[in-house]
C-alpha cells in the first residue's frame, strides 16, 4: 500500500519494465497483471519515480500515458480507468480480423 513516501505507478506495457537508476531497480506490474483499466500497478518510493521520471522523461511510453504515478492507489486506480482506452500498439490481434484487407484462411 502506497504511503506518504510512496507512489503508485501505473503500467501499460504487456510485461511491465523495470525502472533501473543509481543501482536501485524497481520491477513495475504491467498489463499482464492489470489492476484496473489495463494498467498493472505498483507502489515505488516517491523520491526515486521523480529522479526516474525527470531523468527519462522524453520515453515515449511515459511521455503517451502508458507509465504514470499518482500519490495513492485509489487515484492510480481512478486515472488507469480513464485511461483504459489508450492503446499501446503492442495489443494481441484478433485472429478473426486481423488487420485491414486481410482475411483469414
Amino acid at each position: 500500500m502506497a504511503t506518504s513516501s510512496t507512489v503508485t505507478v501505473g503500467c501499460k506495457l504487456p510485461n511491465g519494465l523495470v525502472l533501473e537508476l543509481a543501482g536501485q531497480k524497481h520491477e513495475l506490474a504491467g498489463a499482464r497483471t492489470a489492476k484496473a483499466g489495463g494498467y498493472g500497478l505498483t507502489p515505488v518510493p516517491a523520491e526515486f519515480w521523480q529522479a526516474w521520471a525527470q531523468k527519462y522523461a522524453g520515453f515515449p511510453p511515459l511521455e503517451a500515458g502508458l507509465i504514470f504515478a499518482q500519490t495513492s492507489p485509489e487515484k492510480a486506480t481512478g486515472q488507469a480507468k480513464e485511461q483504459a482506452s489508450l492503446r499501446t500498439g503492442m495489443e494481441p490481434l484478433n485472429p478473426a480480423a486481423p488487420a485491414p484487407g486481410i482475411t483469414p484462411a
